[in-house]
């Protein structure tokens, strides 16, 4: 292997903007640590505080509004009112004690828990609320601060104040402040630095939504309420911070939780601070920092221009043959050899076009060709009509609730072939199904098939027809794979005679790619054969049916296949496939040089009246050479096809890819 040169960026670059960008990258760097790890410091302590700060602010809030509330219900003439529960008089004593209290609200319970009365609305029911943890803790004579949620859209802060003498409680009255954008910016205006507050509320599926925030009411604030806090027990908090953008700006956040008198959570609050504002000092060194590199590798650039006149020169006479390419001339030539990128690339540029002339004959050849598109069509017999029926799928039906059949495209060993579209992909699809009678006769049947989609579905690439999907309808088994509309390699043949030299090369070169995925995958066909072969309109080739293929399964193991078994089409059988013994990747080169035998000559390397007389010429005869019946074939050429057709595996080419190599060489 050569060893590669320099890269086309190491040529450009080298001894100029190398050191400018290793030391600015490393400035950077150094400076970047240095202040991110003050900055987040700074922040962490500054949003501690600011939170312990506001947790204060809200529990000293909450203490004066439950001593006013404990005032009011101490007057001996609330406690009458109260006591003898007259709605109005008690609806009036509610708005006076919003007055006195400082409340938003206020509603009292008699001793029973049933509301007397609701500051806010006159009208409102006379219902139970002695299930309210709060309520019921005030009822037993103890006071109560707590959150709660009013109208299902409004945070409040709630003091509930047992009203009672020194024997009997006789009710309870609850006062409630809201929770909004005043709040907030009280606690924004008590912080000793520029922080922002965002208080929000839990909804009834416990998505959070904002309720009163420093930040105004942007859609971007539901990025913010994924900062809410985590309350550990008692006074003890533990603060999370997140980072969240919000109009350019990066903000830090740590938030607390906010809970009703019952420990259900019900909302919270998210202190923010701009982180950005942090690293004003660090940015204006950054700017002056990349200021001088910029200068530098601009320096830099100048002086490589001159480095870059002489390597970029051969990438123009790739540009040059890349424009002829597109214009469908695939005659330039390019000339680079060195061995790094540039001559990496003409090396693969030249065999891009070496594959492009020859897909462009291929095409050609199709085009001269009067064979219809359609692949392995054959006549529908009495046999075969019968299999429709017994199967449930025939052309004209819906099929599996979502496959309109549309033609039956073939009919094999396992089962029939049908051309169908997919009513949901809107996609037309071929669907393979397995005979009835094939899963009765052979325990082993479905397994394999089952293994046709595993396998399959592992092998991704362009000369490889796609397997979609597994399923069972009415107990037929099926799979969906990509249907293509080309010429049957087998139909070519029988229509031609035998294909011409440049076509086979291209045939063979294909068919080796598409071996070389699927052997990659530890997948052998096991079947391959010009009727399991299509050639695409614009030249690709395509190789169906991996039906029977099935794992490499090492000396020893255990397969699918019952012992005795043979699976494959004899025509195209290695000698170790016949004997039944262990086989691997070199059985498909085995087939593919029946294939290519087949191509020039018209014929299969071997024939015989029936399939016993067959295997026992594949196991004692050697074809004669394709050269001898066809002058035309290159000794090379030649050589390789009977290679490929050893009966001892060790002497035929190793790997798919060292055939795609031979074929290469030869033309």
């Amino acid at each position: 292997m050569k060893a590669r040169g320099l890269s086309l960026g190491i040529k450009i670059f080298l001894g100029t903007a190398l050191v400018v960008v290793a030391v600015l990258g490393v400035t950077l760097a150094v400076t970047a640590r240095s202040a991110t790890r003050a900055a987040d410091d700074s922040v962490n302590r500054v949003l501690g505080a600011a939170r312990e700060a506001a947790l204060a602010q809200l529990n000293g809030r909450a203490d004066a509004l439950l001593k006013a509330a404990e005032v009011f219900a101490g007057n001996a003439e609330f406690r009458s009112i109260v006591r003898g529960r007259e709605l109005n008089n008690n609806l009036d004593q509610s708005i006076v004690a919003v007055e006195q209290i400082g409340a938003d609200w206020v509603q009292i319970v008699d001793a029973e828990g049933m509301r007397l009365a609701k500051s806010d609305e006159p009208g409102a029911a006379m219902i139970s609320l002695a299930g309210s943890p709060a309520i019921g803790s005030a009822l037993e004579d103890t006071p109560v601060t707590a959150f709660g949620v009013s109208g299902d859209t409004m945070l409040v802060q709630i003091a509930v104040s047992p009203v009672a003498d020194d024997r009997q409680v006789f009710g309870a009255l609850m006062a409630a402040r809201a929770v909004d954008g005043a709040l907030a910016a009280e606690i924004k205006q008590q912080a000793a630095t520029d922080l922002e507050v965002v208080f929000y509320l839990l909804d009834e599926n416990d998505v959070p939504m904002v309720v009163g925030s420093t930040l105004g009411g942007r859609t971007e604030l539901a990025e913010v309420l994924a900062l809410s806090a985590r309350t550990a027990a008692e006074d003890t908090v533990v603060g999370v911070t997140s980072e969240v953008e919000l109009d350019g700006i990066h903000y830090v956040g740590m938030g607390g939780e906010l809970s009703s008198a019952g420990g259900a959570p019900l909302g919270g609050f998210v202190i923010l601070r701009n982180r950005d504002a942090e690293f004003a000092v660090f940015n204006q060194l950054q700017r002056t920092i990349l200021l001088s590199g910029a200068l530098g590798i601009l320096f830099a650039g100048l002086l490589s221009l001159l480095v870059a006149k002489w390597v970029t020169r051969p990438v123009g006479k790739l540009v040059e043959a890349t424009r002829r390419a597109t214009d469908g001339d695939y005659d330039a030539t390019i000339t680079a050899t060195s061995n790094d990128e540039i001559g990496v690339l003409a090396r693969a540029f030249r065999g891009m076009l070496a594959d492009l002339r020859e897909k462009q004959q291929l095409v050609e050849f199709l085009s001269a060709s009067d064979q219809a598109k359609t692949v392995q069509l054959r006549t529908l017999s009495a046999t075969s009509e019968q299999r429709l029926a017994e199967g449930g799928i025939a052309p004209g039906q819906t099929f599996a609730g979502r496959y309109e059949v549309k033609d039956l495209l073939g009919v094999g060993g396992m089962g029939m072939v049908f051309k169908a579209v997919d009513r949901e992909l809107g996609e037309t699809i071929a669907i393979k199904t397995l005979k009835a009678d094939f899963l009765a006769s052979d325990p082993t049947a479905l397994e394999r098939f089952k293994s046709e989609i595993r396998l399959a579905r592992r092998i991704s690439h362009r000369n490889v027809v796609r397997t979609h999907d597994i399923g069972e309808q009415g107990g037929v088994y099926y799979i969906t794979m990509e249907y293509v509309d080309g010429t049957s390699l087998k139909e070519l043949i029988r229509a031609r005679g035998r294909l011409p030299l440049h076509i086979t090369l291209s045939v063979g070169k294909q068919l080796a790619r598409a071996l070389e995925v699927a052997h990659e995958q530890g997948i052998i066909h096991r079947d391959i054969k010009p009727a399991n072969m299509v050639v695409e309109p614009d030249g690709v080739l395509k190789v169906m049916d991996f039906g029977i293929a099935r794992m490499a399964v090492r000396a020893g193991q255990e397969g699918v296949t019952q012992a005795g078994m043979i699976i494959g089409t004899p025509e195209c059988m290695a000698p170790e496939q016949v004997t039944g013994a262990d086989v691997d990747q070199r059985a498909d080169i085995y087939a593919a040089g029946c294939v290519l035998y087949e191509c020039l000559t018209g014929r299969p390397p071997l024939t015989a009246d029936n399939s016993y007389q067959l295997v026992a010429k594949l196991l004692e005869e050697m074809p004669e050479p394709p050269r001898s019946l066809n002058a035309e074939v290159p000794a090379a050429l030649d050589a390789l096809i009977m290679r490929m057709l050893a009966k001892d595996p060790a002497g035929r080419p190793q790997t798919a890819l060292a055939l795609h190599d031979a074929l290469e060489r030869i033309g």
